[in-house]
């Protein structure tokens, strides 16, 4: 570089000599910016010419000593250059010959020696005789450079930052799975406590038919002992009166005694409990580490989360396993209506046949398992809310039942609520806790728990002043998510609300028609029935359409899925062909 570079690159006028010119000195930091600007000081420590301007940041904010010089001579002097060896011969540089001429048919510099091999060349000019000026190509050369410096500047401005960024992202990455991993452990305590309790109160249950059953059993023992004595006695000494007298009467305490018997022969007890886990869990721990996926920029991902474990539901197929016609059958006075549906969690499916006031028990064939329990009011939507227990609405009438199911499908009154407004639809909110719909009732979705305790979302949660009618809206609930959904018929959208941020999204989509029942289904997404479309749309929480699926049959209105997420039963309300649809949910290969 030459000695005084410096101001070569500042130079706004030169001579058309080599090795001397005629300079005026301009503010070097205002050149990079394009501008020219006379230069008044220049900093010794630095070697930069500065104008007032630039003078204070370049002492205040560049780092190192500054001997500020004032530059006396503003009019135009003479600096002799150093050329460092450029203006040298390549061929001749050791003998120190100066370049004198330039071959343009050999774009190549020559010295007074180069000259005898280009004597026959024809555009050959002599360098001091050169007419060209060149001194504005060379500034505008002189531009460019100063624009590749800033290019270059901005570069290595960037590079520090994407450093940066990569190092507070790694301090983020951990911070966001610690986060993650905290929240999976709280859930998994939360669902162990939900799970022991669930539990302990199936076991107190059982310890109680245990007791019953030992008692009726030891009490039949007890009469025989009493029985047999005297039997043996009349035997033994007894008149042909007296033996036909006790043969009468010991009949009639033998076919009791055996009924007693047979009946706590029919029923079973259970004697050990065991816990499944959600197909959902069991494939992310199939995935190992690599349930975790590691995001950039180009991703396409946001920059705010370079790591994410993704929480899009999976894609989903239905194939149809069951499907059974439901015609008026042996003591029905009325077409079969199933306006509920529910799964047990060993897989049972209760159903409630609104028009003959029913609650049934089916079987994986969507068989009838034991006796119907019959009701005095006409039932609407039913909820399973622990191992063995039901809790069913009764659309029109101000008053809820809570049922309880036996392993052998006896089906038993346990309570009768009495209910301030009419409760259409019900869904699980927390162990205790439940969401309802009304009809009737400026409040269109209220809460219940199991002690009959009612209680509206006011605290938590603004709601539309709207009234529907019955079956004109339904609601479900994603305890996961905490999203409460409830369905509009009449208005044809779905309304999403979060619970914790006390937001709401109206969900309307052409195939959301007429949308009666909705349920939870895979992946924390949303099913519902759109009885214009004779289908099931299942949606994200955030209101993402992920699939509609047709369903053999008119107006679907009822649905449930069961609790390892892997069957669906839906059911129908069109007069004359009713239908109970059993379906098999399985993860659609991408």
């Amino acid at each position: 570089m030459a000695s005084r570079r410096l101001q070569d690159s500042n130079r706004d006028n030169a001579g058309d000599f080599i090795g001397e010119c005629t300079v005026t000195q301009s503010c070097e930091p205002c050149m990079k910016t394009n501008i020219s600007k006379t230069a008044t000081v220049y900093c010794n420590d630095c070697k930069e010419f500065l104008c007032d301007t630039c003078k204070n940041p370049h002492t205040v904010y560049k780092p190192g000593k500054h001997d500020i010089a004032i530059i006396h001579a503003r009019k135009s002097v003479r600096v002799a250059m150093d050329m460092e060896g450029m203006d040298m011969c390549p061929e001749h540089a050791k003998e120190k010959k100066k370049i004198e001429f330039y071959c343009e048919d050999h774009s190549k510099f020559c010295c007074i020696e180069c000259m005898v091999k280009h004597k026959k060349c024809g555009r050959v000019e002599k360098l001091v005789d050169a007419t060209t000026d060149k001194w504005s190509e060379l500034h505008a050369l002189k531009q460019s450079l100063l624009t590749l410096e800033s290019g270059a500047d901005a570069i290595i401005a960037e590079c520090k930052h994407s450093e940066t960024g990569l190092n507070e992202s790694i301090a983020k990455i951990s911070s966001d799975v610690d986060k993650m991993r905290d929240r999976i452990i709280q859930l998994f305590d939360q669902a162990k406590q939900k799970l022991l309790s669930e539990a302990k109160d199936f076991k107190s249950a059982e310890i109680k038919r245990i007791g019953n059953k030992r008692d009726t059993s030891s009490k039949v023992k007890e009469e025989i002992n009493k029985v047999v004595p005297m039997c043996l006695a009349v035997l033994e000494r007894g008149t042909p009166t007296e033996l036909y007298i006790y043969s009468k009467m010991i009949k009639e305490k033998l076919h009791k005694m055996e009924s007693n018997i047979n009946e706590q022969k029919q029923i079973k007890i259970s004697s050990t409990m065991k816990v499944s886990f959600l197909k959902e869990l069991t494939s992310l721990l199939e995935m190992g580490k690599n349930f975790v996926k590691l995001n950039s920029d180009g991703d396409k991902t946001e920059a705010n989360s370079p790591m994410s474990l993704s929480s899009q539901p999976m894609p989903v197929n239905l194939k149809l396993l069951v499907s059974v016609d439901l015609p008026k059958t042996g003591d029905d006075k009325e077409e079969p209506y199933l306006s509920g549906l529910d799964f047990l969690p060993d897989g049972r499916l209760v159903v409630l046949d609104n028009n003959n006031m029913k609650c049934i028990i089916l079987n994986e064939r969507l068989q009838r398992l034991g006796t119907p329990y019959k009701f005095k009011f006409h039932p609407q939507s039913v909820v399973c809310v622990s191992h063995d227990a039901l809790c069913v609405t009764s659309g029109g009438y101000k008053v809820v039942f809570l049922l309880s199911v036996s392993t052998d499908n006896t089906i038993t009154l346990t309570r009768e609520i009495k209910t301030s407004s009419q409760f259409f639809s019900i869904c699980c909110m927390s162990p205790s806790n439940m969401v309802v719909s009304t009809s009737d009732d400026p409040r269109p979705l209220r809460m219940i728990s199991v002690d009959g305790v009612e209680a509206d979302f006011d605290h938590f949660l603004t709601l539309p002043m709207k009234t529907y009618r019955i079956a004109d809206s339904a609601c479900t609930y994603v305890q996961s998510k905490n999203t409460l959904v409830l369905t509009d018929r009449v208005a044809h959208t779905v309304y999403l609300y979060d619970t914790l941020n006390r937001t709401c999204r109206a969900v309307t989509n052409e195939n959301i028609q007429e949308p009666r029942a909705a349920c939870v289904g895979p992946g924390d997404s949303v099913l519902v029935c759109s009885m214009g479309k004779n289908s099931i749309v299942r949606m994200t929480i955030d209101g993402k359409i992920l699939g509609t699926y047709p369903v053999d049959m008119m107006l679907p209105c009822s649905i449930c899925v069961s609790k390892d997420g892997t069957r669906l039963a839906v059911s129908n309300c069109h007069f004359g062909i009713k239908k109970l649809h059993l379906y098999k949910i399985s993860t659609a290969m991408s």
